[in-house]
């Protein structure tokens, strides 16, 4: 909750082809990505009919046709995956390379000379979403490190809800301002608020044409509030922060922003 800017972004500015990593909170990064809510579901359920088979389960959600990996278990682990993702992008277009959907859901490789029918997959990128605490994982600047040094077509997006589980960041953290973390390799950042769902889309458009463009990988740190607990287990009052809480269902909540703003301008459009 409290997060709905970002799969609105994802839906809005990330393709099919585009290849996707997520955490384990990735639910709706995999609907927006285009995965079956049918199928996700019944994953979620551990089913047969569902997108794993029901072999992952909620935490793991993986879908091969939309190119999303998600619910990676351990804190910061897809990182270095995505730098992988990113780099084959590159050798199929160094290769001349694009791929093809097929009819049964799979994908092939095929020699773009001979085949123009996926004019799309020229300018793919590779994403890949992290928590704010994840963003201080040692994996991080050894990923900012691979972008400048190969130049990957990576966005690296940081959602920021201030916490690493139950660990306030800034006890933990110098700096706050992760979307400066690749200053020193070179790769430029932003910080977006997340209550505003069209400043995020905008923001996401702008970086991605950014990095379709050719010229390398990008951070774009999202900040957002935690409405809920990290899980169950995570109590309403952990960290005494029940009085924040409280403000942020009232004030900061990207749904009701949405609704006032666009509501208001369309009853104003309907009447005159």
């Amino acid at each position: 909750m409290n997060r709905e800017s970002i799969p609105a972004m994802i839906s809005s500015v990330l393709k099919k082809e585009d290849k996707k990593f997520s955490y384990y909170h990735e639910h709706t990064h995999a609907l927006s990505s285009g995965v079956d809510a049918g199928k996700l579901m019944a994953e979620v359920c551990m089913k047969d009919t569902g997108c794993c088979q029901g072999a992952g389960g909620s935490m793991h959600i993986y879908d091969k046709q939309h190119r999303f990996q998600g619910g990676w278990a351990l804190v910061a682990e897809q990182l270095p995956y995505s730098a992988g993702a990113a780099k084959s992008i590159l050798l199929d277009s160094e290769l001349g390379l694009i791929e093809r959907d097929l009819e049964d859901g799979d994908i092939i490789k095929v020699d773009a000379s001979q085949d123009s029918s996926n004019k799309e997959d020229t300018d793919r990128i590779a994403v890949v979403f992290v928590g704010d605490g994840g963003s201080h994982n040692g994996r991080l600047p050894v990923l900012l490190n691979a972008c400048s040094k190969l130049n990957l077509p990576l966005l690296i997006v940081i959602i920021d809800n201030g916490r690493a589980i139950n660990t306030f960041t800034e006890d933990v953290a110098a700096s706050t301002m992760q979307f400066t973390l690749g200053d020193h390799y070179g790769v430029p950042g932003l910080l977006v608020d997340g209550l505003h769902a069209e400043d995020v889309a905008k923001a996401g458009r702008a970086v991605t044409n950014y990095i379709r463009s050719g010229k390398g990988a990008a951070v774009m740190q999202i900040h957002t509030y935690r409405f809920m607990g990290h899980s169950p287990a995570d109590p309403e009052h952990e960290r005494g922060r029940k009085e924040e809480k409280t403000w942020a269902r009232k004030h900061y909540d990207p749904i009701k922003a949405f609704e006032a703003k666009y509501t208001v301008a369309v009853c104003s459009l309907l009447k005159n």
